[in-house]
């Protein structure tokens, strides 16, 4: 009875052993696809193109133009 139990624990072991490698293969896999999807949205949202600027660097040139075209009177002040 012993050896049974010693047997099918190893077996166990041996299941467990090769299960190991393929979650590490799995886990690459995972990282590989999280980098691939992070670096697009990166390029996309900050990219620097003249030709096809991302969306970030738009506002943010729409948001460093509307501050330099500020009048000094303001918008609510009437000139006489």
């Amino acid at each position: 009875m012993r050896d049974y139990r010693y047997k099918k624990s190893n077996s166990c072991m041996k299941k467990l052993k090769s299960n190991k490698g393929q979650i590490i293969v799995e886990y690459m896999l995972l990282l590989v696809i999280a980098v691939a999807v992070a670096t697009l949205i990166v390029s996309q949202v900050s990219s620097r193109s003249e030709t096809n600027p991302g969306f970030l660097i738009v506002k943010w040139r729409q948001i460093i133009q509307a501050i330099g075209t500020d009048n000094a009177t303001g918008p609510n002040t009437q000139t006489p």
